[in-house]
């Protein structure tokens, strides 16, 4: 396992994390619990340093209590049982939705009361002491930054979170609220298939803060495991977040995807570890989130970190996304 210094909080990570997205409902398939707690765990023993989570994970499903909100959060204390000490956990606040209408009612609010609730929530449903990055998930245009910067700093005060951080927003909303109180880190959707968050990882890296990508395997689609267009079920966050799986984007990826097919023969390896790689190599990215749910995929992820990507081989790949790229526009 590689390692890196995450922005200036004077920790080192592991160039990936464990990801719990699909974890706790039914928005990404079936997904086996117990197997899910397995993958967490064997990511720690392998030498993972982070997992990420969030309170909405798993989020969704009417057959739930709660709708699923918080499952994901729940397995994840379930799996660092015994091991917390050897991790740091991230996990986010500031979605929440209307008991009386549903899930269909998920909305942001990150006023500094929700923020409050939101973290003793979580810490309760984690079954931890404290958190050691909490996360604003997404920006709430209504709520005033300052009030982040009050919420936050009462929750460090008491040792509620080490650090904190945001998702999702904005760079110019980040440097504001880096003035008002230093930010830890933030959080960015980046890959292969989707670079448009580049910029503003370097910019901020460059600051000091730390950077963690989401999304680093395309929500499957860089794992070259589905060649011909799916029928996912209807709700199913990798059509609902996600583009990659809709035309005509879906037909234009099949072209990176043979260039990284060509790489993985000549070396013997997988498109996933070639996808993590090529993330995880970038000196901008401190750690990329790879998502956890089946024992079977965790050697496979965690051994990408054993090998490096030529720098030739980076070229060929570089040029792959470019030509994607223009066909976008």
């Amino acid at each position: 396992m590689r390692y890196k210094s995450f922005g200036n909080m004077c920790w080192d990570v592991s160039v990936i994390s464990a990801g719990t997205w699909q974890l706790g409902g039914t928005n990404w398939g079936d997904v086996d619990a117990e197997r899910a707690v397995e993958a967490i765990r064997g990511m720690v023993e392998r030498g993972v340093s982070l997992v990420d989570t969030a309170p909405v994970y798993g989020f969704g499903d009417p057959g739930l209590e709660d709708f699923g909100f918080g499952n994901a959060e729940k397995l994840v204390g379930k799996a660092l049982k015994g091991v917390r000490d050897r991790v740091r956990v991230v996990t986010k606040c500031g979605l929440d939705y209307d008991r009386a209408l549903g899930p269909r009612s998920l909305c942001k609010d990150m006023r500094a009361e929700q923020i409050l609730a939101g973290c003793e929530a979580s810490l309760r449903r984690l079954d931890m002491d404290y958190i050691d990055l909490l996360l604003v998930h997404w920006p709430d245009q209504k709520t005033p930054l300052k009030q982040i910067a009050e919420a936050m700093d009462h929750l460090l005060r008491d040792g509620r979170i080490r650090a904190y951080g945001l998702s999702n927003f904005a760079p110019e909303d980040v440097l504001r609220l880096h003035e008002m109180l230093p930010v830890g880190a933030v959080q960015l959707e980046y890959s292969m298939v989707n670079r448009v968050n580049e910029d503003q990882l370097r910019m901020l890296h460059d600051k000091g803060i730390g950077t963690m990508t989401y999304g680093s395997l395309g929500s499957g689609i860089l794992t070259g495991a589905i060649r011909t267009k799916p029928d996912f079920r209807p709700g199913d966050t990798r059509i609902t977040f996600y583009d990659y799986f809709r035309e005509p984007k879906f037909t234009k990826i099949q072209g990176l995807l043979a260039q990284m097919d060509r790489i993985a023969q000549s070396r013997g390896v997988s498109l996933s570890q070639i996808a993590i790689n090529w993330s995880t190599q970038k000196d901008y990215i401190d750690t990329a989130i790879c998502g956890v749910s089946k024992l079977r995929h965790v050697e496979e992820n965690c051994s990408a970190t054993n090998w490096t990507l030529t720098p030739e081989e980076l070229a060929l790949l570089d040029r792959a996304i470019e030509t994607l790229e223009e066909n976008e526009i």
